[in-house]
């Protein structure tokens, strides 16, 4: 009865194992705002990122050319916008902006999500004044009197506030589960440790947990794209656009999560290795023979 019920929680542990992982993953990378930022670090790097925001930067430097200085302006100022917001995008200090602006992207889209009554009639923005500043320096050596300017802001799109707020329903009930599930999985191994017989049926029974987490892993490894292209997806993102590169990145990363606890493997099956170490033989008293 004993072996019965441990196989049974262990067998539990092992379906609840792939939503645990992905539990810790959700409070990791995407309820912490460090994490989450360093999770999408290195979009600083990708084409798409970097030509949004040096369009959006050499567009806003037109504008606000046009508006307050309309006349004067040499028939290149477009042209030199558009090298000088190429510059700024691809310069060493890119990546400090990158990961700030993310910083408060996750603020604005955590607000939305965790509270039901924020406003969501607006739109997360990137604010991308610091690289509209930098173009209209690199514009200012070429003769252009950007003193004149007032102070600019660049705010640049990245998806509207409704399209989050519909999430945040799913968000808030897989954000209480996600906490608890972990707490579950180490009660059904604890069950099984408890209820095994002998110090083999315990280590047998840790290594069979092991091992299931190495299952879940494997299951989420094959499930992550799939996963990526529907959260896309069901939000209805443009790929090509920041809001859809992202979601790709934060929503990838459980790929990368789900392969660190691959390591529960070898764990699990040294385990279980050992519990098939023979035991050692008593060997039985010699009738007759004298142990003195």
């Amino acid at each position: 009865m004993r072996t019965l019920v441990a196989a049974a929680a262990l067998l539990v542990a092992t379906l609840v194992a792939p939503f645990a992982i992905a539990g810790t993953w959700l409070t990791a990378r995407v309820d912490d705002r460090d994490e989450y930022v360093d999770t999408v670090a290195g979009l600083a790097d990708d084409p798409t990122v970097r030509r949004v925001l040096a369009d959006a930067a050499a567009d806003g430097a037109i504008d606000a050319l046009q508006e307050h200085i309309p006349v004067g302006l040499p028939e290149a100022v477009r042209e030199w916008a558009g090298t000088a917001a190429t510059a700024v995008v691809e310069s060493p200090d890119f990546p400090s902006f990158w990961r700030s602006a993310n910083a408060d992207v996750h603020d604005q889209v955590l607000t939305i999500l965790d509270d039901p009554r924020a406003p969501a009639n607006g739109t997360v923005t990137i604010d991308a004044s610091p690289l509209l500043a930098q173009v209209l320096l690199q514009l200012e050596d070429r003769g252009i009197p950007v003193g004149l300017l007032p102070d600019l802001s660049l705010p640049v799109p990245v998806v509207r506030e409704a399209k989050v707020a519909e999430a945040g329903p799913s968000y808030r009930t897989a954000e209480g589960i996600a906490r608890l599930l972990p707490v579950l999985w180490l009660g059904l191994v604890a069950v099984a440790l408890l209820v095994a017989r002998g110090w083999r049926g315990r280590v047998r029974a840790a290594g069979a947990g092991l091992l299931g987490v190495a299952l879940a892993a494997v299951v989420l490894q094959l499930a992550a794209e799939p996963l990526a292209s529907a959260a896309v997806d069901r939000v209805r993102l443009e790929r090509r656009g920041l809001a859809g590169v992202l979601l790709d990145a934060v929503v990838g990363s459980l790929e990368p999560y789900a392969r660190g606890f691959l390591l529960a493997a070898p764990i699990g099956l040294v385990l279980l290795a050992v519990t098939l170490w023979p035991r050692r033989r008593v060997e039985s008293p010699v009738p007759g023979a004298d142990y003195h």
